[in-house]
């Protein structure tokens, strides 16, 4: 991405922002299916991860907008644990299942709001739909039974 002259001076783009993803949208299992099952259409490797993450976060041209609307630098040590490839082997790179209700496990939630907000921000057309499913009738309903005459 070519920045402005005046952004060029800062390093990055003061109107390109992202929203750090909030409480809610963690506690969302049809976000957090949707963030899973994106990820592991990358083509990273439970050993590429960490690097992956690192790269993406800092060649983002942008800026990370927290809830009270101030910029946010994400603690990226949230990765810096032993094994952690044997995490991003589990939440990264295994597709959700179908037939269970995914959660992020309370130690697991500030790691997962790292990785779906640096996601969010570099691949904003993608991202954009995670957690939101059709409000339509073309989804198959079980009906009660038909009362006769």
């Amino acid at each position: 991405m070519n920045l402005c002259p005046f952004c060029l001076g800062h390093g990055y783009c003061r109107k390109l922002t992202t929203d750090m993803v909030t409480d809610a949208e963690l506690a969302d299992p049809g976000f957090i299916r949707d963030l899973r099952n994106f990820a592991f259409g990358l083509p990273l490797s439970c050993y590429d991860w960490l690097d992956g993450l690192n790269d993406l976060y800092r060649d983002y041209p942008g800026r990370i907008i927290g809830p009270d609307g101030g910029e946010v630098l994400l603690d990226m040590e949230q990765f810096e644990r032993p094994n952690i490839c044997y995490w991003f082997r589990e939440f990264c790179c295994t597709p959700c299942p179908p037939d269970i209700t995914p959660r992020v496990r309370k130690e697991a939630r500030n790691r997962v709001r790292v990785l779906a907000t640096i996601l969010r921000a570099c691949f904003p057309a993608d991202a954009q739909f995670w957690g939101l499913r059709a409000d339509n009738d073309n989804q198959p309903r079980r009906l009660g039974p038909i009362a006769s005459d």
